[in-house]
């Protein structure tokens, strides 16, 4: 009798444990947490990664991003050795060996 008692207390105390997690209100597409949306906030994970001066691109980046029109932006031409690139909407002047980032313009293309 002992044992069915102690059996059916732990399958209960399970069971609601669970139900607790089944639907967190943040759970639904669009919705965020509650503190981040009061903080108007992204969550660390969806930001949009965006590169510095002195930062290295990603390899995936380094080929097949070029981006020859930089005249109608008013950009510098790249030096010798450097490539504009666009990563979304941002254009960053790489140099093409390492992908060093020498330059970086957010928003470039809006």
């Amino acid at each position: 009798m002992n044992f069915r008692l102690i059996t059916t207390t732990l399958a209960a105390a399970m069971g609601a444990g669970l139900m607790a997690y089944a639907d967190p209100p943040h759970s639904r597409a669009g919705d965020l947490p509650p503190g981040l949306a009061k903080q108007g906030k992204i969550p660390p994970g969806h930001a949009k990664k965006m590169w510095k001066k002195g930062e290295y691109l990603p390899v995936d980046y380094r080929t097949g991003h070029y981006f020859e029109d930089w005249r109608r932006y008013d950009l510098e031409p790249a030096p010798r050795g450097y490539r504009w690139v666009v990563v979304d909407r941002d254009a960053y002047l790489m140099e093409v060996t390492t992908g060093l980032v020498a330059n970086a313009i957010i928003d470039l293309l809006d």
